[in-house]
């Protein structure tokens, strides 16, 4: 069965493909489409540097959900814009830019959306940690899908309420 990588808040271009790389595992699940994705790119030898640029960007969606910076995943990312440049286009607007791979470009992708400030609507849930954009008009969603993730937190929380009460 074929996964499907930006359900169930697809980002809009270009940034669905950083989405799409996030979404390459269920976490909840342990299934793992990575390397399939790689394959589909002729990059099967380039298992762990996808995996650990995943998990780094995974973690500054986190961090746009209000998780707190992993440092490790600063030192990945650092590590891997060493084989990115920017440019300044013909409209005078700064492109991030990569001669390199498929892994490459989903960071340039990346970086371009921290630029033109979109990346700070794509989140990773707090649940599941399932990668989502954020359509909400004042940047506030949590969950990846209120009928899921939101539905078992308020759950919990209720049921937490009740035991206390008891």
């Amino acid at each position: 069965m074929s996964p499907r990588y930006d359900l169930p808040k697809a980002a809009p271009e270009p940034l669905r493909e950083v989405q799409q790389f996030l979404n390459s595992v269920d976490l909840e699940h342990g299934t793992e489409w990575l390397e399939g994705w790689l394959e589909e790119r002729g990059l099967g030898e380039e298992l762990g540097r996808a995996r650990s640029l995943r998990e780094a960007l995974r973690s500054l969606a986190l961090v746009n959900n209000g998780a707190a910076l992993d440092p490790a995943a600063l030192s990945v990312l650092n590590e891997a814009t060493e084989r990115l440049s920017l440019r300044f286009a013909a409209d005078a607007s700064l492109r991030v830019e990569t001669a390199g791979d498929a892994i490459d470009h989903v960071l340039a992708t990346a970086l371009g959306a921290m630029l033109d400030g979109s990346f700070g609507r794509l989140k990773a849930c707090r649940n599941c940690r399932w990668s989502f954009y954020d359509y909400s008009p004042n940047r506030s969603a949590t969950w990846c899908s209120m009928q899921l993730c939101g539905n078992r937190k308020k759950t919990r929380a209720y049921r937490d309420r009740r035991k206390r009460k008891a």
